[in-house]
């Protein structure tokens, strides 16, 4: 039995598909427990900032530490279940270091800002960064920016008083949810 042109060549589209679909699957399961983790860093840090706010600057500089070697512990797990990250310790290195020089450049450019500008820039330029990359690995990552922003912006204009606690439980728990729904494929 041969097969047709047309039948060959929808075999290969059919191929094709498959073979995006895995790897978006690989690439929501591999970014999981990412979202979980730095989820609990924004439960951690907002909420903590709400009720010690002279404490923030050394707890969130504590919190980066602590995330980043969370993602180096995650990342070299990974490689040892079968999905190598090859170097993701070094990129994760330069990616913290690359966001922090933005944002200590924002502020250096635009002067003093207040605690809620401080408190939400960083989870909307995340947001950014989640869309951005779901327009090439998946969607649900479009979903996540989109819904980060979105709880990050009603947060700041309409809940003001409330809003670190509101950025914890709310942006925090978005990103948690986000690797739980990741994590099904």
């Amino acid at each position: 039995m041969s097969l047709s042109s047309d039948q060959a060549a929808e075999s290969l589209k059919e191929i094709d598909r498959t073979q995006r679909r895995s790897a978006e699957a690989r690439s929501y399961a591999n970014s999981s427990p990412f979202f979980i983790l730095w989820g609990v860093i924004w439960m951690v840090g907002y909420t903590v900032t709400d009720f010690y706010p002279h404490y923030a600057g050394a707890l969130w500089t504590a919190l980066m530490i602590l995330g980043f070697v969370g993602q180096i512990v995650i990342g070299r797990h990974r490689a040892h279940i079968g999905q190598p990250l090859r170097g993701s310790g070094l990129r994760m290195l330069a990616c913290f270091l690359a966001i922090f020089g933005f944002v200590a450049a924002t502020y250096a450019v635009f002067g003093h800002v207040g605690w809620k500008q401080q408190a939400s820039f960083v989870p909307l330029l995340c947001a950014l960064f989640y869309v951005l990359l779901g327009l090439w690995a998946g969607t649900r990552y479009v979903v996540t920016g989109i819904a980060v922003a979105a709880l990050t912006l009603g947060g700041f204009f309409y809940l003001p008083a409330h809003f670190l606690l509101w950025m914890a439980f709310v942006g925090g728990g978005a990103l948690i949810l986000a690797g739980l729904w990741m994590r099904k494929i």
